[in-house]
């Protein structure tokens, strides 16, 4: 189908044979003339028009800035979700091997509290150590695990941030003064460091905001 220039608004407009002779009116400015009057748009002045949803004609010269920041917000998704990945899942681990090792470390203290105490020795010292690992099973595996698991599924960055932070405080913790207390030290700065990404940062805000909602839908099938 031939195409011509409309006079006005110099738009490609595909006009049947039947009609070059008949006077017709552009549909972006309204312009009515015979297209047999005009010259002929040039080829590479032709649109390339594709079908959109709503079964109406839409522009790739209009349309191809928002789809390419359509694909680099998923790439930059899938990306961030991909380092996210191995520190969230670690500190999760950490998490749940931590709050077991302070549970065992408050039994033991209470063990040796009572061992002290059967011998004549005061063992206030080994029921405080108990009493302070007991206290710290429950709010250092929620919030190791629960960080964890925002970190990789990039939820929420404080969450993520508190369980980074818990993770290279573990060695303070006194059943953990041993060679594991270094363990979730590294982990702990792997997601501090993963979460100081750009790429990693702009994702967690945007999916917190919903607008990436699509994007992981798509990543997690």
């Amino acid at each position: 189908m031939p195409t011509v220039s409309c006079p006005s608004c110099a738009r490609a407009l595909e006009v049947d044979d039947d009609y070059r002779d008949w006077t017709v009116r552009c549909p972006h400015c309204a312009t009515e003339f015979v297209p047999a009057e005009v010259a002929p748009a040039p080829f590479e002045r032709e649109p390339r028009r594709r079908r959109d949803d709503r079964g109406s004609d839409e522009n790739d010269d209009y349309d191809r800035p928002r789809r390419r920041r359509r694909e680099r917000d998923e790439w930059e998704f899938q990306e961030a979700t991909r380092l996210a990945h191995g520190p969230g899942t670690w500190l999760e681990v950490c998490g749940w091997i931590g709050g077991l090792l302070l549970a065992g470390g408050a039994v033991y203290w209470f063990i040796v509290a009572a061992d002290m105490a059967n011998g004549n020795d005061d063992g206030a010292g080994a029921v405080l150590f108990g009493v302070f690992s007991a206290l710290c099973v429950v709010p250092y595996t929620i919030v190791m695990v629960i960080g964890g698991r925002k970190l990789r599924s990039l939820s929420s960055y404080g969450w993520a941030m508190t369980a980074s932070v818990v993770g290279i405080v573990s060695f303070f913790l006194p059943c953990f003064m041993c060679f594991c207390a270094f363990i979730p030290v590294g982990f702990g700065i792997w997601g501090m460091v993963t979460l100081n990404n750009p790429v990693v940062s702009r994702a967690i805000d945007r999916n917190s905001n919903g607008r990436a909602r699509e994007y992981s839908r798509g990543w997690d099938d």
